[in-house]
């Protein structure tokens, strides 16, 4: 049975990706978004942790951070420092290209 309060925060959360975040701009500075980072510490560290761990990455989520690639930490353990910069672009050029890849854009002129 599913903590009721795991499903009020995932659904919340849910709701604004389909009805605010899918209508403006990418704006996070990390990757992946703060919306999603936070589905997905509720998700493996339950409501109260994964609260906690959301709350921390919307403050660092602001216009004088760098950003990065910041994953949300395995269970049993706090968040580590996040990639930076540059490690960020090459994760985005490969998410890129994998998913071009994946819909049949790839660079390969033979590919169908």
């Amino acid at each position: 049975m599913s903590n009721p309060a795991v499903t009020i925060l995932t659904r919340a959360i849910r709701w604004y990706q389909t009805n605010i975040s899918a209508h403006m701009e990418r704006r996070c500075r990390y990757q992946p978004t703060c919306s999603a980072y936070g589905l997905e510490s509720i998700q493996i560290h339950g409501a109260i942790k994964g609260t906690l761990l959301t709350v921390w990455r919307l403050l660092r989520c602001n216009p004088w951070s760098k950003g990065g690639v910041d994953w949300v930490p395995p269970k049993g353990s706090w968040p580590k420092k996040p990639l930076g910069y540059r490690e960020l672009i090459a994760y985005r050029e490969k998410e890129n290209t994998d998913h071009q890849a994946s819909r049949g854009h790839g660079d390969d002129p033979d590919a169908p």
